[in-house]
């Protein structure tokens, strides 16, 4: 029997925890969090999506994640050491925005708070190494299959790519040029598998082969 998914808030936990903190809404654009910087507070998304990403001298960036509402993040500052990464909303985003004592009392009152916490943070380390692993030994095709059928949602029986997502935010996740990207989209397009709907969507037509 597969184990129950804790590392979700749950609605209940996310009221509570949302009760002890400032509601605040931020424009498509705006960042959240700056790498490198000292931050105190941890953000609960309410609405919109952010994107959690890095950024070198050059303005070139690697995504990490994108969050959905229901997520939290922001709770690396417990160390006390700096931001490790930047988050950006990718859309209008709302976010219930907690200080460091509310925090803490929350996870002494609510111990099943400190297990999503747990959790949360071990799918992070298993994500990053994930990345790591497929920067290593796979190529731009290999990866950028791995980050289209993660992004693909279902909308009645067909896979669909969220219409935000740009080329050049997929070459960021897989750490490649947007022309890369754009070649490989388009020989799957010829090849059959994929296609564009009436709102110019991606749509994953069928499986896509794993390699090319």
């Amino acid at each position: 029997m597969p184990l129950e998914d804790h590392s979700h808030l749950s609605d209940a936990l996310m009221r509570s925890l949302a009760e002890r903190g400032d509601l605040r809404t931020f424009a498509r654009g705006d960042v959240l969090i700056t790498e490198g910087e000292l931050s105190d507070a941890l953000y609960i998304l309410v609405s919109g999506q952010v994107k959690v990403f890095t950024r070198d001298e050059r303005g070139r960036e690697l995504i990490y994640n994108i969050l959905q509402p229901g997520e939290f993040f922001g709770e690396m500052f417990l160390d006390g050491e700096a931001r490790s990464a930047s988050v950006k909303a990718v859309d209008a985003a709302q976010c219930v925005v907690v200080g460091p004592t509310e925090f803490r009392e929350f996870m002494k009152a609510y111990p099943e708070f400190a297990e999503c916490l747990v959790l949360k943070l071990i799918a992070r380390v298993r994500h990053a190494t994930g990345q790591t692993r497929s920067l290593a030994f796979s190529g731009v095709y290999e990866r950028t299959v791995d980050v289209l059928n993660r992004l693909a949602l279902d909308e009645d029986g067909v896979r669909v790519i969220p219409g935000a997502i740009t080329q050049q935010e997929i070459a960021d996740r897989v750490g490649a040029t947007r022309e890369m990207v754009n070649h490989i989209l388009r020989d799957l397009a010829r090849g059959g598998f994929m296609d564009r709907d009436d709102e110019r969507r991606m749509v994953l037509v069928k499986e896509l082969p794993k390699h090319w």
